[in-house]
């Protein structure tokens, strides 16, 4: 996967990370609770109207210089604060470099680095995320991210419960205007519709009034009744 890194080669990614978060002026710290990432104003305030409000309306944690964020999954802000340097993410990537934004661990064995399995899972949480803290390039990246992820063939058994466990997270984690994901899970269930022959398919569908609504209006729209 290309992380737009010019004429570096992909197996440069660590190499990368380091070389651009140690020539970066770091003015604000963003904790996670398994680490601190150090971020320079252009990099962070630029990106994240969240916090591009906060650096100009003077909160307590830009006049403090870091920004805490202990109800968020530190796997997730370890994902953010990777693109906020290079645009682009990859939820496998294995961070190696000593000092990625200046993180810090708190020596509990926790490991942010771990490969993730629930891929599709954790691109729902990303765009969640994103939607949070304001950030539309990050939201960009994931759909498109997401997408590629949920049209992967063959879908095994697996692909299918992750992407059941990622339907469940969009249709919980966004509002009914926000299409993006929602479009993708409608279009992948109707593109494998044998799908719905699964007891698990079924329930999701039925517990998820939203979702059958969005599955008859994309039926009736593409003909099949």
């Amino acid at each position: 996967m290309s992380f737009g890194f010019g004429s570096r080669p992909a197996s440069s990614v660590t190499e990368a990370v380091c070389d651009t978060t140690r020539d970066e002026p770091s003015k604000y710290l963003i904790g996670s609770l398994k680490g601190l990432y150090s971020g320079g104003e252009a990099i962070v305030c630029t990106q994240s109207e969240f916090f591009s409000t906060a650096c100009r309306v003077g909160f307590k944690e830009t006049q403090e210089g870091k920004f805490d964020l202990p109800d968020d999954d530190p796997r997730l802000v370890h994902i953010m604060v990777h693109y906020l340097y290079h645009f682009e993410y990859d939820v496998q990537l294995h961070h190696e470099c000593g000092h990625f934004g200046g993180l810090e661990t708190d020596g509990d064995g926790t490991d942010v680095s771990e490969p993730i399995r629930d891929v599709l899972v954790t691109h729902a949480k990303v765009y969640a995320l994103a939607e949070k803290y304001m950030i539309r390039g990050l939201k960009a990246v994931t759909l498109r991210q997401f997408k590629a992820a949920a049209t992967v063939k063959p879908f095994v058994s697996l692909h299918i419960i992750d992407f059941l466990q990622a339907t469940w997270g969009v249709y919980t984690s966004t509002i009914e205007d926000d299409r993006g994901l929602r479009d993708i899970v409608v279009e992948t269930l109707y593109k494998h519709s044998q799908w719905l022959d699964r007891e698990e398919v079924r329930d999701v569908v039925k517990g998820l009034g939203a979702l059958t609504y969005d599955l008859v209006i994309y039926m009736r729209q593409h003909g099949s009744f």
